[in-house]
């Protein structure tokens, strides 16, 4: 075996001659003779390390010269130890690896702490337009929740109360509430202020309270502008994703929506805001919230239906504490709705559209 020299600028393979020396490595090639310091070496690893010894120069990387005399490997570790054992090219390896893990959680850090409270300043001061624009058209609902429910007078006292509901929370954009004919007991808040109950939960509630608490949660939802944050915090994390990972996860807010098969899970924080924006309404209508208490007491026993969407205990989550909540804080007497409406409400799909 013997040792070779390339000089990076033609492919050819020049015989070495080499003179180990303290200081560093004599090579005599039929270019003449080169003088290598071990500090300005660099061990190339991926060149079979069991067998020979590969090394570039510092200033010279297009360069490489192969060792493969065992006794000149010997030689070399006994002065520069660093480039035959790799045990010290690892530790440095585990250094780098551990600083950009920790660069990552930091990042991480960062994010979690510091993306919320900005993506709420920014989702409230950004133009209602941005949301509205992104607001599902009601085909593409259809097909993911059942037709909506069309009869008209039980539509017409839904709006009644949702009027009430609306003129106390004061917002200056339109919201609508509508009902689809779908047995899951289940909400949604979509971008632009759409609302939509589902038949089941109109059919489990059973007072009219029950079902004004939980509008009262998803008007909060959208005057709390949660859609817009969430798409904000969203974008940020896919921005994150994609410096680390390369890949982008994120479009625009109906996208996400869709993208995330209708489970659209607020984080806990924005649900306990909403739940306070409800109260709030029903404390200012003197309605008694105690329906909308036992409602969620009763979810959280009943669980899941099985059915391909969750119910709203799934995407609405701590029913139990949730009913606590209700009843700690509301101070309202009255009903939503008289014995007669209510009848009528629970007949709201009868039609379909």
């Amino acid at each position: 075996m013997s040792s070779h020299f390339f000089d990076g600028s033609s492919p050819k393979r020049y015989e070495a001659t080499l003179k180990i020396r303290p200081e560093g490595i004599s090579f005599e090639t039929e270019r003449g003779t080169l003088d290598w310091r071990y500090e300005d070496l660099i061990r190339l690893w991926d060149y079979r390390p069991g067998e020979h010894l590969a090394l570039t120069h510092g200033k010279h990387q297009d360069s490489r010269l192969v060792i493969e005399e065992a006794d000149a490997i010997s030689e070399i570790g006994q002065h520069a130890p660093n480039l035959v054992n790799r045990s010290r090219e690892r530790l440095k390896s585990v250094r780098i690896a551990g600083a950009l893990a920790g660069g990552i959680l930091l990042l991480v850090a960062a994010i979690y702490f510091l993306v919320p409270p900005i993506a709420d300043r920014m989702a409230r001061a950004m133009p209602w337009s941005f949301e509205a624009k992104d607001a599902p058209e009601l085909a593409q609902l259809e097909r993911f929740i059942g037709k909506t429910c069309t009869a008209s007078r039980p539509n017409q006292v839904l709006y009644d109360m949702t009027d009430r509901l609306l003129a106390a929370a004061n917002f200056p954009h339109p919201i609508t509430v509508g009902v689809t004919n779908r047995k899951t007991p289940n909400a949604f808040t979509f971008p632009g202020g759409k609302i939509v109950l589902l038949r089941g939960l109109i059919d489990k509630a059973r007072t009219p309270n029950e079902v004004a608490a939980v509008i009262g949660h998803e008007i909060g939802h959208v005057v709390n502008r949660d859609h817009t944050e969430r798409w904000i915090r969203n974008n940020v994390l896919s921005a994150a994703t994609t410096m680390l990972f390369g890949f982008n996860p994120t479009g625009s807010i109906g996208e996400s929506l869709f993208q995330s098969g209708l489970a659209l899970s607020f984080s806990r924080e924005d649900e306990r805001d909403a739940d306070a924006f409800a109260i709030d309404l029903l404390n200012q209508l003197d309605l008694d919230p105690s329906g909308g208490a036992a409602f969620f007491k009763r979810l959280s026993r009943s669980g899941g239906l099985g059915e391909i969407l969750p119910d709203y205990l799934n995407t609405h989550p701590e029913s139990e504490g949730r009913a606590e909540y209700f009843r700690e804080h509301g101070t309202g007497t009255k009903q939503a709705l008289s014995p007669a409406d209510w009848l009528i409400l629970k007949q709201i799909c009868v039609t379909t559209g």
